[in-house]
């Protein structure tokens, strides 16, 4: 479709350019003005082209990605709803394992947050002056 549209515009582009050599043929300088005139008139209408081209081009491209994320959401949904359908039934089936299995997370989670609050900043060993310096460490001159 962009190709056909622009090959029209080239196709335009050279009537109008054979238009305004025809014209320019056995005038004087009012012919010259007329000529710029024309000229000015065809560039204008070129550009309109192309931003008309452009904003029909960008605008069938935002409907493909609605389209494509349309298409990703469902697709993603499903899944969701299948992986979601398979944990009920395997807590259902197999109870004690499922309680182990959070437990362990639980642990896991908890030790790392627990441990990032144990670090130096955190307990307080990172202790800073008035100039912004470790007061805690001895400063060597």
């Amino acid at each position: 479709m962009e190709s056909q549209h622009t090959r029209e515009m080239d196709k335009n582009r050279e009537n109008d350019k054979n238009r305004d050599q025809n014209q320019n043929q056995g005038r004087g300088d009012s012919a010259n003005e007329g000529s710029t005139l024309e000229q000015a008139k065809t560039i204008a209408r070129n550009v309109g082209e192309q931003a008309r081209s452009m904003a029909s081009t960008a605008t069938d491209t935002a409907q493909d990605l609605a389209r494509r994320a349309r298409e990703q959401t469902d697709t993603l949904y499903q899944q969701g709803t299948q992986a979601s359908e398979y944990l009920a039934r395997n807590v259902n089936e197999y109870p004690l394992t499922a309680l182990l299995v959070a437990g362990a997370i639980g642990y896991g989670l908890g030790y790392l947050i627990h441990s990032g609050w144990t670090s130096d900043s955190w307990s307080g060993n990172d202790r800073r002056d008035s100039n912004g310096r470790n007061a805690s460490r001895r400063r060597q001159d």
